[in-house]
C-alpha cells in the first residue's frame, strides 16, 4: 500500500522540495498551504503522516493539529519550525505531535522519521463475529509484535479501514447472516490496495471462494483451525 503525506506549508517552494523528495521515495503527496486547508485535508481522507510548518498566518501549525485530533484522534503529524516559540511547542508536545524538527529540515532525517511512522500506523485488522476467537488471535499476534485491530461486523470493519489503513484484513468468509460475496465486495471497496486474507472453518469454503469472488482480490486462504506460523507467513508475503 502507497503511503500517504500531506504537506502543510504557506511557503509554497518548501511545499514543492518536501513533495519532490517524498515523491521521489515512494509517496502519495497531497499538499496545502494554510492550516485551515490543512485542517480541511485532513477531515477528508486519512493520511500515514502530516508534515506541517507551525508559524503560519492565520490558524498556526500547533492549532491545526489540534482541529485535526478531534476528528482523527490518532493522526501522526511531524510539525517543523524556524523558530523557538517555546509556548507553542511545548503545547504541540502536550497534545502529542509525533515529533518537532528544526528548520532547515535535513531530509535524510525526515524521510527516516516518517517511514517510522507508517510502521507504527498500520495495523492488521481482524474481522469476525466469534469475540473469543478475536480476543485469542490479538493475544497471539500481540506476542508476535503485530499490532491488531478487530471489527465485529462489516460496519465496524469499513470504519477501520478508512481511519487506521490496515496492511492487511483478515476476514472471516461467513461473517453472521451476510453473504460472502456482499461481505468481500464491502471490504475491497473500502480498501482496494488492502491484502485481503480470508478464512473459515467450514469445509469446502476455499472452493466457494475460487467461483465466488476473484482471484485478484485475495491475498490467500486460511482453513480453520490454522497455526500462527502460517498466519505470520502469510503476513511476512505482503510486498
Amino acid at each position: 500500500m502507497t503511503p500517504k503525506a500531506l504537506v502543510v506549508d504557506d511557503d509554497k517552494s518548501m511545499v514543492r522540495t518536501l513533495s519532490d523528495v517524498l515523491r521521489l521515495s515512494g509517496w502519495d503527496v497531497t499538499t496545502a498551504f494554510s492550516g485551515s486547508e490543512a485542517v480541511q485535508q485532513a477531515a477528508g481522507q486519512a493520511f500515514d503522516v502530516v508534515l506541517m510548518d507551525v508559524k503560519m498566518p492565520g490558524m498556526d501549525g500547533v492549532a491545526a493539529f489540534k482541529a485535526m485530533k478531534a476528528t482523527r484522534p490518532s493522526i501522526r503529524v511531524v510539525l517543523m519550525t524556524a523558530y523557538a516559540e517555546q509556548a507553542l511547542l511545548a503545547e504541540a508536545q502536550r497534545e502529542g505531535a509525533a515529533r518537532i524538527m528544526p528548520k532547515p529540515v535535513d531530509l535524510a532525517s525526515l524521510l527516516a522519521i516518517i517511514a517510522a511512522q507508517v510502521q507504527h500506523r498500520h495495523p492488521v485488522l481482524l474481522v469476525d463475529h466469534d469475540a473469543a476467537f478475536l480476543q485469542t488471535l490479538t493475544a497471539v499476534l500481540d506476542l508476535c509484535g503485530i499490532e491488531t485491530v478487530v471489527a465485529k461486523n462489516v460496519a465496524e470493519a469499513t470504519a477501520l479501514m478508512e481511519s487506521r489503513r490496515p496492511m492487511a484484513v483478515l476476514l472471516h468468509m461467513h461473517l453472521g447472516d451476510s453473504a460472502t460475496r456482499a461481505v468481500v465486495d464491502a471490504m475491497h471497496n473500502a480498501g482496494p490496495a488492502t491484502a485481503l486474507i480470508l478464512y473459515s472453518g467450514m469445509p469446502g469454503a476455499n472452493v466457494e471462494l475460487e467461483q465466488a469472488i476473484p482471484a485478484e482480490w485475495i491475498h490467500a486462504y486460511l482453513q480453520k483451525p490454522f497455526a500462527i506460523d502460517e498466519v505470520k507467513r502469510v503476513l511476512d508475503a505482503i510486498p
